[in-house]
């Protein structure tokens, strides 16, 4: 049996050809499937039966969106943008989509197409600047993990030169150096 296959990128501005698409393949099938269910209580449900077939294909196309950018920037990240746009904190996701109203899916496709980082652009990314001293705290235990597989990935000999360079002759030694010196030996085997 011979096939086409058409690929039509998922995008608010698609929703129309995707819907001729879907009408002209399934033909009657198409706007008695895409109901909503009797118990949905979704804006898209009150509208008038002409439009709820686009209605339920703009649900369709916003929750591939939605299940997109779970993927690409988490869980987390999509219920915050749900709920900045009218969606209840703390309900399971699939409820906080629904509960996004019909009007708002190209406010809110954008935000979650944009990703954390244009959201999150004014908030302290932990990092710090590269000049300033790294306080956080490495146990014995960590460096010496970061050791052998330093060792396993460029060589022995190299890994025993980092030690020996910040006063750990070997890995037994590398318990009683200072916390300074761990912080060193640490970030030199995770560079």
């Amino acid at each position: 049996m011979a096939k086409v296959t058409y690929e039509i990128e998922l995008t608010p501005a698609n929703a129309a050809v995707i819907d001729q698409v879907n009408r002209i393949l399934l033909s009657g099938s198409y706007t008695a499937d895409t109901r909503a269910p009797a118990t949905t209580k979704s804006k898209a449900a009150e509208t008038d039966i002409a439009d709820t077939s686009q209605a339920e294909m703009d649900l369709a196309g916003f929750k591939e969106v939605v299940k997109k950018a779970k993927a690409d920037h988490g869980e987390e990240f999509v219920k915050a943008t749900l709920e900045d746009n009218g969606a209840e904190g703390g309900k399971p996701l699939g409820r906080m989509v629904t509960a996004i109203d019909v009007a708002d899916y190209g406010d809110v496709v954008a935000a979650l197409e944009a990703g954390p980082t244009e959201q999150a652009s004014d908030e302290d990314d932990g990092f710090g600047d590269e000049d300033e001293e790294d306080d956080s705290e490495v146990d014995a235990e960590a460096v010496k993990t970061a050791a052998k597989a330093y060792a396993k990935e460029v060589g022995r000999d190299e890994a025993k030169e980092i030690m020996n360079k910040h006063g750990a002759a070997t890995l037994a030694k590398i318990g009683s150096c200072t916390e300074k010196q761990l912080q060193a030996m640490f970030k030199e085997f995770t560079a």
